[in-house]
């Protein structure tokens, strides 16, 4: 006896379980003290928030802390290529490193959900800025500058420019 499995059925099924989970988005607070959320998370959403990230916590994971049940956790949802957003303090932008604004698969916001970026070039142009959401917090070195169009673009979608005193955070001197 044979056992027919009725194919277009169950592809239907797994597609509308992955539709559902691109339009889910989790969302935690960090608490060091506390268990991180399970990895059924993963299966159920595409994004995740993540408030009340703390420098502890953007330490740990910059150095690949596995033994850190969170920074675990983080590392397994990039690996189900879930979009992460930490909530973070405006004070503490100083305490992310360059180049995880630069490359990591994170997005990093501020509670009042600026977005905070890093760009590559050293002439900021006009359309590295268009490209970013309005009311962006754009990290830049000393050796950075903004062409004159760009500035124009700056004020008009309200964005505000922090400066790094060198490519690496304060932590990592």
């Amino acid at each position: 006896m044979k056992l027919v499995i009725e194919v277009e059925p169950l592809v239907a099924q797994v597609l509308n379980k992955l539709k559902r989970r691109e339009q889910q988005t989790y969302h935690c607070t960090y608490d060091r003290t506390a268990a991180a959320p399970s990895t059924q998370v993963f299966l159920d959403n595409a994004t995740v928030t993540v408030a009340n990230v703390s420098i502890e916590l953007i330490h740990a994971l910059y150095g690949m802390n596995v033994d850190n049940q969170w920074v675990a956790w983080v590392l397994q949802g990039i690996d189900y290529q879930v979009d992460f957003q930490f909530t973070i303090n405006e004070l503490a932008i100083n305490f992310i490193p360059r180049s995880m604004l630069l490359d990591w698969p994170l997005l990093f916001v501020t509670p009042q959900a600026q977005p905070i970026k890093a760009v590559y070039p050293r002439l900021i142009s006009r359309s590295v800025l268009a490209a970013l959401p309005d009311k962006t917090i754009v990290v830049v070195t000393p050796q950075q500058r903004l062409t004159d169009e760009a500035s124009t673009v700056r004020a008009v979608k309200q964005m505000k420019l922090q400066m790094r005193t060198d490519e690496e955070c304060i932590w990592q001197k």
